[in-house]
């Protein structure tokens, strides 16, 4: 069959994407989205109605996660993409994320249920890029003709244009912006629109040091552990704001309630009187890192005893963390030695001034790989000490902080649910 019926709202149609398997993947990816969009309206009428700014989290939360809305905000700042800087870029991709959420929140409103007629889509000779195109039909009016335009990336199709009666909106609002950058500059056009589309979500304001890849201001999605923490953050209504800091900075800050908490620490082995932790997010593998050529060996805590016999290695750790109850029976079997930078702790082992260093096996892969007149010098110690889990600290004096934690607890769970989880570690390169 050519058409098939599928009662929804025009809007649910406009800017979907879901990874599915499928004989016609990009048809099922707009109609299998909206049976989910059908069935939260429905299931949260009574938040619809009476809490405010729900609608927009359900945008954020279903729409804005399968949407490539970065390269929407690329294809509508057009010429002048390359023109602003990188601060301009992300002020124009948040101030868009925001006009897309309004935009569609305000149809959703609307929402009466509609019956819509779908073609089969249409794919380019590559198989790459496909048309949807769809007609709304209306009791005593003309049909709504709307054509979805998706692309296939890593396995996963996106939304990244919709026509609707042959007006694109991607065209439509460069032509605006456009008109706008002509009358008062760029510079001056990117600020008004930012003022003018700041996101009405609650924001949560966190405290990061620099950890690649885990974190990194430098980094794509500033890592890793940013990328997961304020996507799941984000799919229960809240928006992350990270600031990158020392380590006793951040503690300074959330002390003084100038952040909410931390969005990567390892929780410590006894319940803290200030400080709330969410579930992992991540785990992680604490391995040790020798000079090539060194005997050493961990297995157990009681065969590294006597492997030592009587021998005084120094262990390079990061200062102030606490990395659990292995480590603590090991540490009186080492002459510790704490550094601030990761960076630092290769170099030390690999210049004698540390035998060995106790770090993430993530990260130690990716800096052996990297800086290969350090990693000839160095291995990795086959087996691991530990395992810890990444989590979110909140502040006990933060105001609704246990809230925090379970909205990101039921984020990150919404995100692990719907496969986006498992995207964000594929697009980070995370060892599986």
């Amino acid at each position: 069959m050519k058409y098939a019926l599928q009662p929804v709202l025009l809007v649910f149609y406009l800017l979907f994407g879901l990874t599915v398997q499928a004989d016609d993947a990009p048809r099922t990816t707009v109609e299998t989205t909206a049976k989910a969009m059908t069935d939260r309206l429905l299931s949260d009428r009574e938040l619809v109605q009476t809490q405010e700014n729900y609608v927009e989290q359900l945008v954020d939360e279903l729409l804005l996660p399968v949407v490539d809305h970065v390269y929407m905000a690329k294809r509508v700042l057009g010429k002048y993409w390359k023109r602003a800087s990188m601060e301009q870029q992300k002020a124009f991709i948040d101030a868009f994320k925001e006009k897309v959420i309004r935009t569609y929140a305000g149809a959703f409103r609307a929402f009466d249920g509609q019956t819509i007629l779908f073609e089969d889509s249409r794919l380019n000779d590559e198989g790459n890029q496909a048309i949807v195109k769809s007609q709304i039909q209306r009791v005593g009016a003309t049909p709504i003709r709307v054509d979805y335009k998706l692309y296939l990336s890593k396995n996963r199709w996106q939304v990244y244009d919709v026509i609707i009666e042959g007006v694109s909106l991607t065209k439509s609002f460069r032509d605006q912006v456009s008109l706008s950058i002509e009358q008062d500059g760029l510079a001056q056009a990117i600020s008004k629109l930012a003022n003018e589309y700041q996101s009405a979500a609650p924001r949560v304001r966190l405290g990061a040091h620099t950890w690649g890849p885990y974190l990194g201001s430098n980094l794509p999605g500033s890592g890793l552990a940013a990328d997961i923490v304020t996507t799941a953050f984000a799919r229960a209504g809240y928006q992350v704001e990270l600031v990158f800091a020392p380590t006793l900075k951040i503690e300074e800050h959330t002390d003084t309630g100038q952040l909410h908490g931390e969005i990567a620490v390892w929780q410590p082995q006894q319940a803290s009187d200030t400080q709330l932790y969410s579930a992992p997010y991540l785990d992680n593998t604490l391995v040790f890192i020798k000079r090539d050529g060194d005997p050493f060996e961990y297995a157990s805590p009681a065969l590294l005893q006597q492997s030592l016999n009587g021998k005084s290695y120094r262990l390079g750790v990061f200062n102030g963390v606490d990395y659990g109850q292995e480590f603590q029976q090991i540490a009186p079997m080492f002459h510790l030695q704490t550094l601030d930078y990761c960076s630092q702790l290769f170099r030390e082992v690999a210049g004698k001034s540390l035998d060995l260093a106790l770090v993430d096996a993530w990260m130690a892969d990716i800096e052996l790989k990297s800086k290969e007149h350090i990693a000839s010098h160095l291995q990795i110690v086959s087996t691991p000490l530990a395992s810890r889990g990444l989590r979110v600290s909140i502040a006990r004096s933060a105001k609704g902080a246990e809230a925090l934690i379970q909205a990101f607890n039921t984020g990150l769970e919404r995100i692990k649910a719907d496969g986006t989880y498992q995207y964000l570690l594929k697009t980070h390169n995370y060892p599986q």
